[in-house]
């Protein structure tokens, strides 16, 4: 098995406290929340869960990061990022020159990367450049990567599968690393809690009213141990709908 170094050197060690607390001060008094001095996470804690945005959010366009190392050909297949020096957007009519391009990472929102991954194995999508990975976009909005996604798309493209989820406003909130142990929390991006057994965000990155301890609809479990590729960041496992974790657990 390949194994290659980590890339997002964010990952690498935690968000200072002192960052954190001052975070939290941030959402509440956007929020316009009391709180006792030193005690901002506590307060936050203690809100009530909030419905999700009834309406789409977007942000300025984010830098991309990529979870692999190395100068590698990327096809981006979403709007919402920064495109450099290798990594060229493809969106609309224009995604008929992907082939030209010769990338050798996708980076796609779930249904298309599943949509290209039958057009491959029907042998209406030839991609012979396609060596290195794909990145899965996944969204608050939507159901997560689940194992028979990745199945589907080792079959027919034989490379790693990442996933990224993003918040209601399109911002990347938690990446996961080449030792697949989970999905690393972007802590400058949102703050995750379990309430019950669904997932509650909120998010610093949303622009207008604050997001704060929003419904996702997820269910999953929040690791706090150091992950073997070496970044100490909290990290998500096992995301996937409530309604299926319940179903199962009465199966």
């Amino acid at each position: 098995m390949l194994s290659f170094p980590f890339f997002w050197h964010g990952l690498r060690s935690r968000v200072p406290a002192e960052d954190r607390l001052g975070r939290f001060r941030k959402v509440l008094d956007q929020a316009k929340i009391d709180y006792l001095p030193g005690s901002p996470d506590l307060a936050l804690l203690s809100l009530p869960p909030s419905m999700p945005p009834l309406r789409p959010i977007r942000v300025q366009a984010q830098r991309f990061c990529f979870p692999l190392a190395g100068a590698v050909r990327i096809a981006l297949l979403e709007g919402g990022f920064h495109a450099g020096r290798d990594t060229r957007e493809f969106t609309g009519d224009d995604a008929v020159w992907i082939h030209s391009w010769a990338p050798e990472a996708l980076v796609a929102p779930l249904d298309l990367a599943l949509s290209l991954a039958d057009q491959k194995r029907r042998g209406l999508l030839e991609l012979p450049s396609l060596r290195t990975a794909i990145v899965v976009l996944t969204s608050l909005e939507d159901s997560p990567l689940a194992d028979h996604h990745r199945d589907l798309l080792w079959r027919a493209f034989g490379v790693p599968v990442f996933e990224q989820l993003r918040g209601w406003d399109g911002t990347v909130i938690a990446r996961e690393c080449e030792v697949h142990d989970g999905l690393h929390i972007d802590e400058s991006a949102a703050i995750l809690h379990l309430h019950g057994d669904e997932l509650l965000a909120t998010q610093f990155t949303a622009p207008g009213d604050p997001i704060i301890r929003a419904r996702t609809g997820l269910t999953g479990k929040i690791v706090t141990g150091p992950c073997e590729c070496g970044a100490e960041t909290p990290r998500l496992r096992g995301l996937a709908p409530v309604r299926v974790k319940a179903a199962s657990a009465t199966a």
